[in-house]
């Protein structure tokens, strides 16, 4: 009955939203490209001091002279100048710290009053090379453990220089999802003991939603080659000719920032949106081949100064779902068994592996949209169950769209100070 009760609250919290949110775009192609790379809301400070850092790990392995320029782990801090909450800060699938997106919430924490440490997805390329314990992302449960020893070594870093009163998680896409993982890491470890955490747009099943978003450019593999090297081509040339100095990195989050100011097609829309996902997945393909010899795509010694073109041929602009087939399954079926199957690992990959404890958590929330595109029907079901009223599915916004609008920073901003929310809709 209660589980009932929950499911009928969400529904009416979703209706009543459908009939006030005033979000502007309603299309999710639209809202994901637009939205997503926009701040849309007023009073935040255009300016803050951010500052870079890299750190050795100590279980980072040696830096292939091939990877040169990703030498040391990179992340960012935004502090107060005075005793203050902090936040760990985790990007979305493969974007570096100091993303677009990330960016415009550190602007938003420092006018909210928090320390802020931004932390690169473990499926960047940085990360991978210098923080990864296997160099084989994609298993989020084991993504999420190597996180939790990032946050601990830039603690120990950052705690003799700021004075913190708390600790809190927020992340957005996939970083939304280790959101959750990690404070089910803390409860174990209790090394931060976070007060809240939020979590926006999160993947429930990372396999399921890369292969949606694979499928935004489901084209022949006879053809693929062709039909994706002119979309890439189109994609680079013009990000390439849009460099200003606000586009501190080139990832999808870019890629949004600057096709936003262009008129597009529904298709075109949807080709981009996928376009930019296979650019993280061939990255994603060549990057843990090289660094683990794995010898499928990259058969010979890469150094400094190898082309890397033939390497790109070989790769054949490869999806998420080849490369966790190709490498990624191979791989652990070597380190934990023959035995092992596909289902088995991709067990933690998804939100249900830490189901009893997000149904129990009370300092943990979640957003989320109704034209959500890493989301079907199954997940969002998953997502009311879960968490009950601790879940808002906003009815527009597309994936991450609407997080930079006025009344979800508000519902964010007041989570994280009060522990539940009085959200008035306008």
């Amino acid at each position: 009955m209660k589980k009932y009760l929950i499911v009928i609250y969400t529904l009416l919290i979703s209706m009543t939203l459908l009939a006030e949110y005033n979000y502007p775009f309603k299309d999710p192609n639209m809202a994901t490209i637009i939205g997503s790379s926009t701040l849309m809301t007023e009073g935040i400070p255009e300016k803050i001091d951010i500052k870079e850092y890299k750190i050795k790990l100590p279980w980072s392995k040696p830096v292939m002279e091939n990877f040169w320029y990703n030498e040391g782990f990179k992340y960012s801090v935004v502090s107060q100048n005075r005793k203050a909450p902090l936040i760990f800060l985790l990007a979305g699938t493969g974007s570096s710290h100091n993303s677009v997106r990330m960016e415009y919430f550190q602007r938003i924490f420092y006018k909210a009053g928090y320390h802020v440490v931004s932390i690169s997805s473990p499926m960047n390329s940085n990360f991978v090379i210098n923080a990864s314990t296997n160099q084989m992302p994609g298993i989020i449960i084991e993504d999420s453990e190597d996180i939790y020893h990032v946050m601990e070594a830039i603690n120990e870093k950052i705690t003799s220089e700021l004075e913190i009163s708390d600790y809190y998680l927020v992340g957005y896409s996939l970083g939304g999802t280790e959101a959750g993982i990690l404070s089910w890491i803390d409860e174990r470890e209790k090394k931060f003991n976070f007060k809240r955490v939020f979590m926006i747009n999160p993947a429930v099943n990372l396999y399921k939603s890369a292969l949606k978003l694979d499928r935004y450019m489901n084209y022949a593999e006879n053809e693929r080659a062709e039909k994706v090297v002119q979309l890439i081509n189109n994609i680079l040339n013009t990000v390439m000719s849009s460099i200003i100095p606000e586009y501190t990195t080139f990832d999808m989050e870019t890629i949004f920032k600057v096709f936003s100011q262009k008129k597009l097609s529904d298709k075109e829309m949807q080709q981009l949106i996928g376009g930019a996902f296979r650019l993280t997945s061939i990255d994603l393909n060549y990057i843990t081949d090289v660094v683990n010899d794995r010898k499928v795509y990259v058969k010979e010694p890469v150094n400094k100064f190898s082309p890397m073109f033939k390497y790109f041929e070989e790769i054949n602009f490869a999806t998420f779902e080849e490369y966790i087939n190709k490498l990624a399954f191979p791989y652990y079926k070597e380190k934990l068994g023959e035995q092992l199957t596909l289902d088995e690992l991709l067990k933690k990959a998804n939100l249900s592996y830490i189901e009893d404890y997000l149904k129990n958590s009370s300092k943990v929330m979640a957003v989320t949209n109704a034209d959500e595109l890493i989301l079907d029907s199954e997940d969002l079901e998953f997502l009311k169950t879960i968490f009950g009223k601790r879940l808002i599915i906003y009815p527009y916004g597309g994936h991450c769209g609407n997080m930079f609008f006025t009344p979800n920073i508000k519902v964010m901003l007041e989570f994280l100070e009060k522990g539940e929310i009085e959200y008035e809709n306008k």
